[in-house]
């Protein structure tokens, strides 16, 4: 365990001093002044820093705590610092989803907007490590074509892998929100009809992915945006009316 570590932390003025002293941290910890493994000041010191009493100090730590900034430990381990958890952010957009009613088709739009343009970067900056791992989905895609469940956890892959070729972290983890979201809502259409329809609708998609793969691999960013635009707006149709 480090040592603690020295900080500025201001006097809090407002009345919702917890949240206000939550800000200040959680601000140093995203700037970088902060790393993940530091032990933050002890509460008594951050009393004295911060004109504020032991229960406003930990809420706040418990604030920090919850959002999974610092794990806090009994004894003098105090706060420490915690590697952001990308998972934690992923779950937090997913409530606010929720919570707001949004309609699946509302949530289609965005997919389709965002990750036509990752498809371009992914043109642009694909790796061949990239390109071989969206043709081992694609492979294992082809595989299974009968069997629902493992296609359409193939189907999501492919365009995860997609997302992550952009080299653009954002678009990685709005796809994965977009993908939890709508998951059930889009495994119930992908399973509709009887066997022969399912797999005639997966070879759709699996011909889709496979010639967005082939325009990624030649640097072909319209092309590739160009079909996932086609792609995703077929799916949109699917959707109509439905809610999260």
């Amino acid at each position: 365990m480090k040592n603690e570590i020295q900080i500025d932390l201001q006097p809090v003025q407002t009345r919702r001093a917890s949240e206000e002293i939550y800000n200040q941290i959680r601000q140093l910890i995203l700037d970088g002044e902060i790393h993940p493994g530091e032990r933050l000041p002890s509460e008594r010191k951050m009393m004295d820093m911060m004109h504020r009493s032991r229960p406003t100090i930990r809420e706040a730590m418990r604030m920090l705590e919850r959002e999974g900034y610092i794990k806090i430990y009994s004894g003098s381990s105090g706060a420490v610092v915690q590697e952001i958890n990308v998972d934690n952010a992923v779950q937090s957009l997913e409530t606010i989803i929720q919570m707001k009613h949004m309609k699946i088709e509302e949530i289609l739009e965005f997919r389709r907007l965002t990750e036509c343009e990752a498809a371009r970067l992914a043109s642009e900056r694909r790796t061949a490590e990239d390109l071989e791992k969206m043709k081992e989905i694609l492979q294992r895609s082809e595989n299974v074509l009968g069997e629902s469940d493992a296609f359409i956890a193939c189907d999501l892959e492919f365009h995860l892998a997609l997302a992550d070729a952009s080299h653009n972290a954002m678009y990685s983890i709005m796809m994965q929100v977009c993908r939890n979201v709508i998951g059930e809502s889009l495994s119930d259409i992908l399973i509709k009809g009887t066997e022969e329809e399912q797999k005639m609708r997966y070879q759709r998609i699996l011909d889709v992915h496979k010639e967005t793969y082939i325009a990624i691999k030649n640097q072909h960013g319209a092309e590739a945006a160009r079909l996932l635009t086609i792609h995703l707006t077929n799916a949109e149709s699917d959707f109509v009316g439905r809610k999260y």
